[in-house]
């Protein structure tokens, strides 16, 4: 285990669980509306998909694709599609027949063609790795030069198309940027190059300037600009930069597959629970929601695993690779 990146893994895991937890806006979560925890849940914008993208392409140039394409791609489609499917519809009938739920779904027929709220991700992910592999095979970044002009291409695209929204096309043009970044850290041994005292302090200009200049925090704001991806890439490059380890939060990060697929049914039951009890304080929903949004699917998995059939439709693998049991997991590998 890699403690830095699973520790990396980890705070991702927290700043979405407390994204789901706080809301996006009235109608999802607790709904806050202003003060500090709103403009924190507004601004964390920057950094919450950016990093979770970056290190899936940073732990992927550890193990990048080793010649067997059609090993790579059924491997793809079954840890992140399979879940997709199957954790993604369950969430869609539960939001549907449950009582103060608060997600907004399409219609029907249209289910995982239109992505299902934050699964989209998933999805988006599995094209990005189709096309990194499609790359890979054209040796079109294998070398500096081939990789900064993808790079380029891609932040283009991210900046001039948006892409629709059928498939997860949208967010796949919208992640490529940030994992290719990560990518190039891990692929160009750029981690050296990072932690010097100029590096850190131009990424941290560049990362500054970019939030003051976009002004305050606002609710779901424009994420296909220039200033929103120079302050996503500067801020998850000045994190990777640090090499800090959380031993407490890399266990978190070994989960955080789970916890991305799980952890809004238990932060929906934390919410639904305290309500039904009467319990109107605050932080007792935040603090509930957040241990149960990440405790809640680490034990899911511990059970799951051990299973054939669940291990492989609610997590995409084998029965007995669960990751506390001390077998390696693919989220650790492969970057799902």
């Amino acid at each position: 285990m890699n403690l830095p990146i699973e520790t990396l893994r980890g705070l991702a895991c927290l700043l979405l669980v407390f994204y789901h937890v706080i809301g996006a806006d009235a109608g999802f979560g607790l709904g806050v509306q202003d003060g500090a925890l709103r403009w924190l849940n507004d601004g964390l914008v920057y950094l919450r998909m950016p990093l979770f993208t970056f290190l899936s392409g940073l732990v992927y140039g550890l193990r990048p694709l080793a010649g067997d394409s059609r090993a790579f791609l059924l491997g793809k489609a079954r840890r992140l599609l399979i879940p997709m499917l199957v954790v993604g519809t369950l969430f869609a009938i539960l939001q549907t027949v449950t009582r103060g739920a608060s997600a907004l779904l399409g219609p029907w027929y249209l289910i995982h063609l239109l992505p299902v709220a934050h699964y989209w991700f998933v999805e988006s992910l599995f094209w990005v790795f189709v096309l990194v592999w499609a790359m890979e095979r054209l040796d079109f970044i294998a070398a500096p030069a081939g990789f900064g002009l993808v790079l380029t291409l891609t932040c283009a695209l991210y900046l001039t198309v948006r892409g629709p929204h059928w498939l997860g096309i949208e967010g796949t043009i919208y992640l490529l940027p940030y994992f290719l970044v990560g990518l190039a850290v891990s692929r160009f041994s750029l981690r050296t190059f990072l932690t010097s005292s100029s590096a850190r302090m131009v990424l941290a200009l560049l990362a500054v300037g970019a939030v003051l200049l976009m002004g305050l925090p606002v609710p779901n704001p424009d994420r296909r600009t220039v200033l929103m991806l120079v302050a996503g890439v500067s801020l998850c490059l000045i994190l990777v930069s640090w090499g800090f380890a959380f031993a407490p939060l890399a266990r978190v990060g070994r989960y955080s597959f789970s916890i991305y697929l799980f952890h809004v049914f238990f932060t929906a039951f934390a919410r639904l629970a305290l309500t039904q009890l009467k319990v109107d304080e605050l932080l007792i929903h935040i603090l509930l929601g957040l241990v149960l949004g990440v405790v809640g699917p680490i034990a899911l998995e511990w059970l799951v695993s051990r299973y054939r059939w669940p291990a492989l439709l609610l997590l995409g693998r084998s029965a007995g690779r669960s990751v506390g049991a001390g077998v390696r997991s693919d989220t650790a590998a492969t970057a799902y």
